[in-house]
């Protein structure tokens, strides 16, 4: 157990290390593109800049949750605080549909005025950073929570690739302006909120998920793991609940009821270990064992 408390403070540092660069991105995009955008009046790239500013409050968020996830079990919290991350996440999802609100309520007012956003070249030079950083950093988080299965990394990587085509959105909006359809501006900014908004969602009922023990491993897997093991005659009610890289499970094995006690004990320990080593992500595998004669088993 200490070797997986140490493996899974390695994975929470590699987690925050992950963050903190992405909430540099975050803060690097959120200044340009929105200061840039208050500058030229341009209702596209000042959501956008928004867009990346609750992004980067969001990351900060996110850097706290993955903290207070990485603390380790104690008497108030013995399954320890591994919810503190899509808590976080469900945190992110909140200040994007802010983000939604204050965005739409931008695009209203600017479709009632008769306001012409400035679009010079720097417009576009800072778009166009805007979208490679946005896709690097979101193929780099993909990656990454993939290696340490993290629902918050995935949510993050997520929420970057729609920034790339909000990005590239921003730019056809800053083109439209440029021939005189100065009214798609406003459009620009709608299509900017109903990614952020698809965003979140999709955040929500992930998160949401975990919360309420939903299972988060293949079932299945776990039973033929477990009934593949020589010495175990049945398996049943399989159970298994968490976050992703971070699962616990448990689970009914049969046995012959003339085994000992501490031949019950190793088979024990070798079901856990079978379990281990087919199932990727299991932190705790806790095993009831019962005599196969009470089930009808021989």
């Amino acid at each position: 157990m200490q070797e997986d408390r140490s493996g899974l403070s390695k994975r929470y540092r590699m987690i925050r290390q992950v963050l903190l660069v992405v909430l540099g991105g975050d803060l690097l995009l959120a200044s340009s593109k929105g200061s840039y955008g208050y500058l030229t009046d341009s209702l596209g790239m000042l959501s956008d800049g928004f867009h990346s500013a609750v992004h980067a409050l969001g990351g900060g968020i996110s850097l706290i949750g993955v903290k207070l996830a990485a603390r380790p079990p104690d008497e108030r919290h013995p399954y320890g605080y591994e919810r503190y991350e899509p808590l976080a996440a469900m945190g992110v999802a909140l200040l994007m549909f802010i983000a939604v609100w204050k965005i739409l309520g931008g695009a209203w007012s600017r479709l009632h005025s008769l306001e012409t956003p400035i679009v010079t070249n720097i417009s576009f030079v800072i778009m166009i950073g805007s979208l490679i950083v946005s896709f690097g950093l979101a193929a780099w988080e993909l990656r990454l929570s993939r290696r340490f299965s993290s629902t918050i990394l995935k949510a993050d990587a997520g929420r970057m690739w729609g920034d790339t085509f909000v990005s590239l959105s921003v730019i056809a909006g800053l083109v439209a302006v440029r021939v005189g359809l100065a009214w798609l501006d406003a459009v620009v900014s709608v299509v900017v909120a109903a990614f952020i908004a698809g965003s979140a969602w999709s955040i929500v009922r992930g998160a949401s998920q975990v919360l309420s023990d939903a299972a988060v491993a293949d079932l299945e897997s776990i039973a033929r793991a477990a009934s593949g093991v020589e010495g175990v005659r049945g398996c049943h009610q399989v159970r298994a609940r968490g976050v992703s890289g971070m699962v616990r499970v448990d689970l009914h094995i049969l046995v012959d009821p003339k085994m000992t006690v501490e031949e019950s004990h190793n088979l024990d320990k070798e079901v856990e270990r079978r379990i281990r080593d087919r199932v990727g992500g299991i932190t705790e595998v806790l095993v009831h064992v019962g005599p196969a004669a009470l089930h009808g088993l021989q």
